[in-house]
């Protein structure tokens, strides 16, 4: 009897060609792990970020969005004119966003290493390329997820849904993957134990999101100490993600735009350059 030609371009006649055709699987099985293991902890990973975005909402609005209006007009100075509650919630997307971002990656690879099955891992037949770009996508998966609900969180509290530019906020959170993703995996391979984890995440992105104007803006600063935020790399991220959400920035965009795409172009290629040397992976 007879069998029907196989169908060009079908599953079994593309398995049957050599492996360098089907070398995107490796990536795509550590991608597909990367986002099972995150919502395998869905109280730390998805609900968590919520839970923070909730009491921030809750905790400014009550008492610096309070403040802020009775203020009046020097108030109004803190959160740009608008609603304090409105200023606030890309801030807070901004931050959830790179937490997620940063920690996703970092977090595998350390407990990959610490498991021993970094090794497994190193033995596949996956390039460079493909574990940075499995790892950033992970990234930028949960970075959306978190910055979503934070929106709707933040949403739901002013009782308003802004949203001024879609595509640009999109471009927001996936160059925030790129840059805290990137800088994530970096981490992830050089540090040793969760010691070191604990000072970077404390003692210097914390310090960096926080004043970066998630919590207020630096439009009112005196003009001698104006150029300080321009020295913080997240206050260019926290201006793209205000004006994407409630069309207010107090940098010009086009710099905001550049910048950010200078880091991310420097952050991926020091993160790729670590991954292709390998130094660490083992440890």
């Amino acid at each position: 009897m007879s069998t029907l030609p196989e169908a060009p371009g079908s599953l079994a006649e593309h398995l049957k060609r050599p492996v360098e055709y089907r070398s995107y699987l490796p990536g795509l099985a550590v991608f597909e792990r990367e986002i099972r293991r995150f919502f395998k902890v869905p109280a730390q990973t998805i609900l968590g970020p919520l839970g923070s975005s909730l009491l921030y909402f809750a905790i400014f609005k009550y008492s610096v969005g309070r403040l802020a209006e009775s203020a009046g007009a020097q108030g109004q100075s803190i959160s740009q004119g608008i609603d304090y509650l409105q200023f606030l919630i890309p801030g807070i997307m901004t931050m959830e966003a790179i937490n997620a971002s940063i920690q996703n990656p970092m977090s595998s690879i350390m407990i990959s290493k610490w498991t021993g099955t970094v090794v497994d891992q190193l033995m596949a037949p996956l390039k460079p390329l493909d574990m940075w770009f499995a790892y950033i996508s992970g990234a930028a998966v949960r970075a959306f997820l978190v910055a979503a609900m934070a929106w709707v969180a933040g949403s739901l509290f002013a009782w308003q849904f802004s949203m001024n530019q879609v595509l640009l906020l999109l471009f927001c959170i996936f160059i925030t993957s790129a840059i805290f993703g990137s800088l994530g995996i970096a981490a992830g391979v050089m540090c040793k134990d969760w010691d070191q984890i604990g000072l970077i995440l404390t003692f210097v992105l914390q310090p960096l999101v926080f004043l970066s104007g998630v919590f207020f803006s630096f439009s009112g600063l005196p003009e001698s100490i104006s150029w300080l935020p321009y020295l913080n790399p997240v206050y260019y991220l926290v201006s793209l993600y205000r004006y994407s959400v409630v069309g207010i920035i107090d940098i010009e965009l086009w710099k905001a735009l550049l910048f950010v795409m200078g880091m991310a172009g420097v952050s991926c290629m020091i993160s790729l350059r670590i991954i292709t040397k390998g130094k660490g992976m083992r440890s």
